[in-house]
C-alpha cells in the first residue's frame, strides 16, 4: 500500500512540474483553476487544499407531450420594391496639358573632360548637350554626326570659332543614305539644338566660303572654354543673342529662324537684354 502511495505521489509531482514549465511558473490545474501551495504530509505525499465537492443528483422530470398543431399559420410576405437608382453624373474629361519635352531648356553639365565623337574632339558638356538634342529631335538626321569639333584651328574659314570648346559643325546627310542631304530636316534639327542650349544656325552651300558644304554650325552657350570668336557669335554685333546669324558681316544679317531661344539658366549666366542693341 505504501508503495502505491509513493507511486501516486511521484505522478502528482511530475504532473505539477510539467504544468509549471508550460505555464511560465504559475500553478494551474488541468481545468485552469489556481491551486493553493502544496502541503507535505507525514506520509511524504504532496497534497493540495482543494475541497472536494459531492455532486447532488438532479431531480428527474417527466417529459410532457406537446400536441402537434393541426395547421401552421401562414405569413403573407410584402413584396420589396427595389429602390430606383440615382443616375450618376458622368464627369467631363479633363484635357492634360502638353508635357514639356524631356531635356527642354535643361541646364547643361559642367564636365569639361575631352571625348571623341565621330573622330572629332569635344568636351563632355558639349557631348551631353548633343545627346539631349538627339532626344528632343527624334528625326531622320544624326545630330551626333560631327564633321568639325572643338579645340582645333585647322579650318581658317571658321574664323577661330572652333579653337576653344563648345563649337561643332554637324552634317545634314542621311545616316541611312549618306549621298542624300536631309534639307527638309534642317529646321527641326536647328530647333532641337537650340532647345538643348546651343546657338545653332544652318549654313547653306557656299555661305561660309566658296564651295563650303551645307551643314549646321552650333555653339554651346555658357561653355567656359569658348574661344573669343565663338563668344562673339553669342554676344557680338552679329551674335545669336542680338538676333543675328553669327557670321561676321557688315552689316550683320538677321537670324533666319527668328532669334534666340532663351532659357532660365541663360539669364542666370548673364545672357539677357542683348537683342536690339546691335540692330
Amino acid at each position: 500500500m505504501r508503495r502505491k502511495l509513493k507511486a501516486l505521489g511521484s505522478l502528482v509531482l511530475l504532473f505539477l512540474a510539467a504544468t509549471i514549465a508550460c505555464s511560465g511558473g504559475r500553478l494551474l490545474s488541468p481545468l485552469g483553476e489556481n491551486l493553493t501551495p502544496v502541503v507535505q504530509s507525514a506520509t511524504g505525499i504532496t497534497e493540495t487544499s482543494l475541497t472536494r465537492v459531492t455532486a447532488t443528483p438532479l431531480p428527474t422530470v417527466e417529459p410532457t407531450a406537446t400536441p402537434w398543431p393541426t395547421s401552421m399559420p401562414t405569413k403573407t410576405l410584402t413584396p420589396t420594391v427595389a429602390p430606383t437608382s440615382t443616375p450618376t453624373e458622368t464627369p467631363t474629361p479633363t484635357v492634360a496639358p502638353t508635357a514639356t519635352p524631356v531635356g527642354f531648356c535643361q541646364r547643361p553639365s559642367e564636365d569639361y573632360a575631352r571625348v571623341i565623337i565621330n573622330g572629332e574632339t569635344v568636351n563632355c558638356r558639349t557631348a551631353l548637350m548633343l545627346d539631349t538634342a538627339v532626344e528632343l529631335y527624334g528625326g531622320l538626321g544624326d545630330l551626333r554626326r560631327v564633321v568639325q569639333g572643338s579645340y582645333t584651328d585647322a579650318l581658317a574659314a571658321s574664323f577661330g570659332t572652333h579653337a576653344g570648346g563648345g563649337a561643332v559643325d554637324i552634317s545634314i546627310r542621311n545616316p541611312a543614305n549618306p549621298s542624300e542631304r536631309l534639307f527638309g530636316e534642317v529646321e527641326a534639327m536647328v530647333l532641337a539644338l537650340r532647345q538643348a542650349g546651343f546657338a545653332a544656325w544652318y549654313r547653306e552651300p557656299s555661305e561660309v566660303y566658296e564651295g563650303s558644304a551645307p551643314h549646321i554650325h552650333a555653339i554651346a552657350i555658357g561653355d567656359k572654354e569658348l574661344s573669343p570668336a565663338a563668344q562673339e557669335q553669342l554676344t557680338g554685333p552679329h551674335g545669336y543673342f542680338r538676333g543675328m546669324d553669327g557670321l561676321p558681316r557688315d552689316p550683320p544679317r538677321p537670324d533666319r529662324y527668328g532669334g534666340p531661344m532663351i532659357c532660365p539658366w541663360m539669364l542666370e549666366a548673364g545672357y539677357a537684354g542683348l537683342r536690339g542693341e546691335g540692330e
